[in-house]
């Protein structure tokens, strides 16, 4: 009930009653004992927090966390992040170097096995649970690293160290190729590369997200100062050139505060708070500012470690920074009746909290809260004696700080009022819900949903079309107030926000409650045209900043209407994107169309159809997209091939390895062929160096320095060329040209695709190479189609609207997350906040990013 308008149901089951006789005995045969890392690939949600992209990029965040270990440790300055093109993650620091050593125990299980292989394969096995190796560290359990080697394909492992090379390589957690020695000589310095590959088996996107990875790497940055971290995508960007960003400053996190309020109009200097308990092994490093900004952004940090969820630290500094300032405001005669409550005083603030502890205790192992009762008073101790001191010295701006809280105060005074105003007056009209709603008749609040439609009109389509037990519309009119520039008192004088809270009916800022909202989803379903995108960030714009554990909790989705609609005579089907538009003209040109293969002389050898030449078709298909792997790696595909007959076993082998310096690159056939051919040509191979500058931003002198790339995609490739091969499809054929006799006739392609209509004559559609074959079916599904191109939901039928965009057997929604929430803030504060020229400079460097232009 509570006003929701639903009734709820109440029932008792009588216990006794419904037992019943198991159908089995419960016995010894029932236990399982998982060994090894069987128990992380069956449960990863345990290990990683399940299998979404969270999970994914929790792997990365894994490994880069003990190259950041080592920098804390003193022994690293420099990491290097780089997503490869054939979808592999790699890791590198210039730390000490995993120990490759036989371990000394009394347990037979570990004893004499290398300590690298024994640190990625056995659970709770590390370096850093006591304070020998590692004073300070994020990694807790031993267990971090394990659940990147248990749920990757495989994982390849460098350690240099005492100049030599060793090297180990796993697939799914089990070792494969045990501890080996690359090379002896002409190996300086120390460090540890990682490279794996996300297991499809346990996550179903192994995409990683560059935006996710960036955001995390420049924390760490900040939080780290003098660490440089370097990013390197080898995906081509909008500009056509892979990602290649390297993170270092300074200052720390106090240039973290000033990079978040980038955006925003500053009302204060950036205060600091850094304190230290040598005794206890406490730090505490704190910065925040004040800004226009109407919400609060507050990071907190544990040995590096971003905790989402706050903890104790969150704890002592909020408790000290509304005691302080309040404090100075009656100290100085500026407050009157209403007191300011900790959220008023932290209105407006964007503040890191960092502290680093010898002995952390976390809520899990993905570590989003903080536990340690210890550091909130040294943090609470800390901001109350720095903070006080600085007030001290700045009154003008301490004041300033003050009246802004009382201001904050106010303004939540004013806005408890109309909040209790809208609530007397559904309370006291014919229904406590909006009258445009319409909504659905389920009181099942998990299976409900409702879409966010713009206008009556596509309100209309979408009241049409939908499922009236589980699925409410709610229109609204018009362009919703950009609340990143309004006080909450101002946002609930507007109606169409008054309409939406009222719909959802689970409050908005400090009085939303989650457990009230009246719908499982909240769907935003808009034109896909300049108005419509412009309307949903004005939306998403009001969620994140009043109801942002709803976000948080991933209950808000986009709608995902269609971008084609493929009309063949009285039959149609609808288009999602062009990958799917490739495959509908596949599907509809091999209704009528089969593979030829030919000979030289142009007599037809084979006919593939069926089952057959869709297997064909799905090679064809990863043979495209591995061809422009190896070009975005800068290796045309063609040389890669000719490359072959350079095997120097004659076996006509692709190269594994792929070495690259600033005066040009070579293909090798082995790490030992790779390293022999860099110390052959005198040069230093470190990728941590490449691209890197010293402290006076000149280029670092350390001779020539190559960087070694494993061309993982080079084995599936071998693979694909012999499953074609069993078609009659050579790969010597890629390339080719159609070329003409010594009489000037064009000679007939080896390939084509043999086009019988319903109604006609045959013909042949000729390929004039293995890389023609996938363009020319495409061009053969085209034939006597319509092919319409949708802009808006205003052109849909409440028919099609349901079949594209509402039925949950068919559609595909976007759930919209929180993995950086830290760069959400900023970038909403960017697009919809005050500053302009801020607004101006983000549109000009992504304009090249844009997929979908209005014009």
């Amino acid at each position: 009930m509570g006003g929701s308008g639903r009734m709820s149901r109440l029932v008792f089951v009588d216990f006794m009653s419904t037992h019943t006789e198991p159908e089995s005995r419960y016995t010894a045969e029932d236990i399982q004992v998982l060994e090894g890392l069987e128990a992380i690939r069956k449960r990863p949600g345990m290990y990683v927090g399940g299998t979404g992209l969270s999970a994914l990029h929790h792997l990365v965040y894994e490994c880069v966390d003990n190259s950041i270990d080592e920098t804390m440790a003193g022994f690293a300055t420099q990491v290097l992040v780089r997503l490869g093109v054939d979808g592999s993650c790699t890791v590198i620091d210039d730390g000490r170097g995993m120990p490759v050593d036989p371990m000394k125990s009394e347990n037979p299980k570990i004893d004499g096995r290398p300590a690298i292989e024994v640190i990625l394969t056995e659970l709770h096995a590390g370096g850093k649970f006591d304070n020998n190796a590692y004073k300070v560290s994020g990694g807790l359990h031993g267990v971090g690293v394990k659940c990147v080697n248990a749920l990757s394909a495989w994982t390849e492992v460098e350690v240099h160290k005492d100049g030599s090379s060793w090297g180990i390589s796993f697939e799914r957690g089990v070792c494969v190729k045990r501890l080996h020695k690359i090379t002896d000589s002409g190996v300086t310095g120390s460090g540890t590369r990682m490279t794996f590959l996300p297991d499809s088996e346990i996550f179903p996107d192994t995409q990683f997200r560059a935006e996710m990875l960036e955001s995390r790497l420049r924390e760490l940055a900040f939080l780290n100062p003098g660490v440089c971290i370097r990013f390197v995508d080898e995906h081509v960007g909008a500009d056509g050139k892979p990602r290649d960003i390297t993170f270092k400053d300074s200052d720390g996190i106090a240039s973290y505060v000033k990079w978040l309020n980038e955006g925003k109009v500053v009302q204060s200097s950036c205060i600091g708070v850094r304190r230290t308990d040598a005794e206890r092994g406490f730090e505490c490093d704190i910065a925040l500012q004040y800004t226009d900004a109407t919400a609060e952004n507050l990071l907190a940090f544990g040995n590096n470690i971003r905790n989402p969820d706050g903890g104790t630290h969150v704890q002592g500094f909020k408790v000290a920074l509304t005691r302080v300032v309040n404090g100075y405001a009656k100290r100085e005669g500026i407050l009157k009746d209403l007191v300011p409550s900790g959220d008023d005083l932290r209105e407006g603030l964007t503040a890191i909290i960092s502290v680093k502890l010898p002995n952390p205790q976390f809520n899990n192992q993905t570590k989003e809260k903080l536990l340690n009762e210890e550091i909130e008073s040294f943090v609470s101790a800390s901001v109350n004696e720095e903070l006080t001191a600085w007030m001290d010295k700045n009154p003008r701006e301490a004041k300033l700080i003050c009246q802004r809280a009382i201001l904050a105060a106010e303004a939540r005074e004013a806005a408890r009022k109309a909040r209790e105003l809208i609530k007397r007056k559904g309370a006291l009209g014919d229904s406590a819900l909006p009258q445009k709603l319409s909504d659905c008749s389920s009181d099942d609040v998990e299976s409900t949903e409702i879409f966010i439609v713009e206008g009556d009109s596509a309100g209309g389509s979408a009241k049409g079309g939908r499922d009236h037990v589980h699925q409410a519309i709610l229109p609204l009119r018009g362009k919703l107030l950009n609340v990143e520039k309004c006080r909450l008192d101002k946002v609930l004088a507007f109606e169409e926000i008054n309409t939406l809270i009222q719909a959802l009916q689970c409050g908005i800022g400090p009085d939303l409650d989650p457990a009230k909202l009246r719908y499982g989803r909240v769907i935003i379903m808009t034109d896909a045209d300049v108005d419509g995108s412009h309307i949903r960030t004005l939306l998403l714009t009001f969620l994140f900043r009043q109801m942002y554990e709803l976000v948080r909790q991933g209950r808000i989705y986009i709608a995902q209407p269609p971008l084609y609609q493929v009309i063949r005579g009285k039959q149609s089907k609808y288009v999602l994107n062009d990958r799917q538009m490739n495959e509908t003209l596949a599907e509809l040109a091999l209704k009528h169309a089969v593979l030829v293969v030919r000979s030289e002389k142009g007599v037809t050898i084979r006919t593939i159809d069926g089952d057959s030449l869709r297997k064909a078709l799905r090679l064809l298909h990863r043979l495209d997209d591995l061809s422009s792997v190896v070009q975005r790696r800068g290796i045309p595909f063609q040389k890669l091939l000719e490359a072959r007959n350079s095997d120097p076993s004659k076996s006509n082998r692709l190269p594994t390895h792929h070495v690259v310096w600033s005066g040009g690159d070579l293909l090798a056939w082995g790490e030992k062929e790779a390293h022999d051919a860099v110390a052959a040509r005198d040069m230093v191979l470190d990728e941590l160096a490449v691209n890197t500058t010293g402290a006076n931003g000149a280029p670092t002198a350390r001779g020539v320095i190559a960087s070694l790339r494993q061309m993982h995609e080079t084995s599936e490739l071998e693979r694909i060329f012999g499953q074609l091969l069993e078609f009659g499809i050579d790969i010597d054929d890629y390339g080719l040209i159609q070329e003409e006799s010594v009489t000037g006739e064009k000679l007939p392609s080896k390939y084509g695709w043999l086009m019988t209509p319903e109604k006609g004559d045959p013909e042949l559609v000729e390929a004039c190479s293995v890389a023609a074959i996938m363009k020319t079916l495409h061009d053969c599904g085209r034939r006597g189609i319509e092919i319409k191109r949708f802009k808006g939901l205003g052109e849909m039928e409440p028919l099609q609207l349901w079949e594209t965009t509402m039925d949950p057997a068919r559609r595909v929604l976007l759930r919209v997350t929180l993995e950086s929430a830290a760069e959400a803030d900023k970038l909403f504060a960017i697009l919809m906040g005050e500053n302009v020229e801020q607004r101006r400079n983000y549109i000009e460097k992504h304009a090249l990013e844009v997929k979908n232009l209005d014009v």
